[in-house]
């Protein structure tokens, strides 16, 4: 990133160079040789009658303007000193966060009766030598009005090989059509087809009751919560706090508020919000000291996006890992959150994606859902 001039750099490169120490001719100088007086004037006595000589009367006439013209040079070299323009503010902290929140919150806003959220779950397992990378998916249709029913698609997990290397020893093992995922005591092994996208979808279509919405059981916020949160910082932190502590009870909501908060933005940023509201969220990010932007990376549904560090760490299993999320730099969402190993430790390069949920391209408003996915069929049957 290039350094931005320093003010001293700005005023060294308006500054003429006649003005430098040690130049030959100084703005005191200049001056002072215009309104001295002419050579031997001084001393000379009262004026005699008879003719002038007519150097010193072209004198005489030349100081005066001469003087003036100065005066005037010196005056705009000094008004354009004074004028130059004021040196910007130096970048920052999370710079990037910011200028994408002045992006985007004057985005239109959607709408629509239905908020549809599809999401790509992928994680890291070990499988006879190699690893794979077991996917589930799962959407949701979330209706704006609480009466209407809920549409909840689920599809059968499926695996395939975590990485090139991985896919290199499957091959060599035969390229079996299932690999082992999960082993319970006594051996036995939950074997998992290897496809390219989850297969064997099921739904369910019916209205929530109060007492198990999805929203509430997970302790978040409802689709009205939502609706309702400011567009300012500080009015949205203060909402936040408030929700917080009437919350309060096990997982999130047992934390401390100010180390909670990073979690519910990053939760925040994959709902319903408005541009106005995404970029409040994304302003409060910007400004907690434990976030910070990575840069741009490539999601692991192979989407360029902003990676920001909100300051989790932990394991994954036995694995150490660190934590991203990674932002859709035209709309503020999450595109993905992403567990990364932290060492090489059993088969895993540090580094490598060991875990992840994605954001689906369809998500976002729509109309009613249809009363029979297509491709799908009816929880039960």
């Amino acid at each position: 990133m290039s350094r931005k001039p320093d003010a001293m750099d700005l005023l060294a490169m308006a500054r003429p160079a006649s003005l430098d120490r040690g130049s030959r001719v100084s703005a005191d100088d200049m001056l002072l040789m215009a309104t001295a007086e002419a050579p031997g004037e001084s001393s000379r006595g009262p004026s005699r009658p008879g003719p002038t000589p007519s150097r010193p009367r072209l004198w005489a006439l030349w100081a005066p303007l001469a003087t003036a013209a100065i005066v005037v040079l010196v005056f705009a070299l000094v008004t354009n000193l004074a004028s130059a323009p004021a040196v910007l503010d130096p970048p920052r902290t999370n710079q990037e966060l910011f200028d994408l929140a002045d992006r985007i919150e004057k985005l239109p806003a959607e709408s629509g009766a239905y908020w549809r959220e599809a999401t790509i779950h992928g994680g890291h397992v070990s499988s006879d030598g190699y690893g794979i990378m077991l996917v589930e998916r799962i959407e949701i249709w979330q209706p704006r009005d609480p009466a209407d029913p809920v549409l909840t698609k689920l599809w059968e997990p499926g695996a395939r090989p975590a990485t090139a290397r991985d896919e290199r020893a499957w091959r060599a093992a035969g390229a079996p059509a299932r690999v082992k995922a999960f082993c319970r005591n006594g051996g036995r092994c939950s074997r998992i087809p290897i496809v390219d996208e989850p297969k064997g979808c099921q739904y369910s279509l019916k209205v929530d009751s109060k007492d198990v919405h999805p929203e509430e059981k997970a302790g978040m916020l409802t689709m009205a919560d939502l609706a309702a949160l400011p567009t300012d910082p500080a009015g949205l932190v203060e909402r936040l706090r408030a929700y917080h502590e009437s919350r309060k009870g096990p997982g999130l909501m047992e934390q401390p508020f100010e180390k909670s908060l990073p979690i519910t933005a990053r939760y925040l940023l994959g709902t319903s919000l408005t541009p106005a509201q995404r970029a409040a969220v994304i302003r409060v990010l910007a400004g907690l000291p434990t976030v910070k932007v990575v840069g741009t990376v490539t999601d692991p549904l192979g989407r360029k996006g902003l990676s920001v560090d909100l300051g989790e760490s932990g394991d994954y299993g036995q694995l150490p890992a660190y934590y991203r999320q990674i932002l859709d730099p035209g709309t503020g969402r999450t595109l993905s959150s992403v567990t990364y190993a932290s060492r090489t430790v059993s088969g895993v390069t540090k580094g490598e994606v060991v875990n992840y949920s994605a954001r689906g391209p369809e998500s976002g408003w729509t109309g009613p859902p249809p009363s029979s996915p297509k491709g799908c069929k009816k929880e039960g049957r």
